[in-house]
């Protein structure tokens, strides 16, 4: 893609990879200059000499310096490519790429966010920028779903932002929960589809796997929802 005259591949050197929880890795990676990118985009990183992989933005606390999540548990290229790669060492990124992006002229009366997994990740910048940046006082709400309890990440930072901003509600549902877990159970659509009768006038944000957007898109339709103000990317 950068042989000839295609886009031109960027470097970013990575300064922290933790493991968040289970197969959730969580980078930090710094650029010479600063990337600009709308919240909810993506970067397109070389994993192999003849392979590149999509992954969303996650968010910046510094303008040259950026976060990326990944789920490691697919195994394949990407996955090892990330799993092996430590602080000092650089990646090669196209982008950012994307329209996945928040709306804010579509007269939304209230916006309703839906993740799976490592789909939380643009979704947890969109969020960033919809309250702490553009002040957005409508209700907003952000379903996160994941397995077990060994699974869970970013509980703390959404619960803080809940009571950083009264407008937003952060719900965490477990789909294969054990004895400890006290929280809701089953998947986001169910809690979705239990929490509103009329949804009329809302938009929607889903990310995730291709199961979970195809359900939700059936039931925010049949809650009201206009099939062109639910937004979506497929993991």
């Amino acid at each position: 893609m950068n042989k000839h005259n295609g886009p031109k591949f960027q470097t970013a050197t990575t300064l922290k990879h933790e493991i968040l929880a289970g197969t959730y890795h969580s980078f930090i990676f710094e650029t010479k200059n600063p990337l600009i990118y709308k919240p909810g985009q993506y970067i397109s990183v070389r994993v192999t000499e003849d392979r590149i992989n999509a992954y969303s933005i996650a968010g910046n606390d510094e303008p040259n310096k950026f976060m990326v999540l990944v789920d490691i548990s697919p195994g394949g290229p990407g996955s090892k490519f990330f799993e092996a790669l430590k602080v000092g060492e650089k990646i090669s990124y196209l982008g950012p790429f994307g329209v996945f992006t928040l709306k804010e002229n579509d007269n939304a009366k209230e916006l309703i966010f839906l993740g799976t997994g490592s789909g939380c990740s643009p979704l947890r910048c969109i969020l960033d920028a919809a309250l702490k940046e553009k002040n957005i006082q409508k209700p907003i709400t952000l379903y996160f779903g994941l397995r077990n309890p060994g699974d869970i990440f970013w509980q703390d930072y959404f619960k803080k932002l809940s009571q950083e901003h009264p407008n937003f509600k952060f719900k965490l549902t477990l789909s294969r929960p054990d004895e400890s877990w006290q929280g809701p159970t089953g998947h986001i659509t169910d809690l979705v589809n239990s929490d509103f009768s009329n949804m009329n006038g809302y938009s929607a944000y889903l990310c995730g796997n291709k199961e979970m957007i195809d359900e939700a898109n059936n039931i925010l339709a049949l809650k009201g929802v206009a099939k062109e103000k639910i937004y979506f990317e497929k993991f």
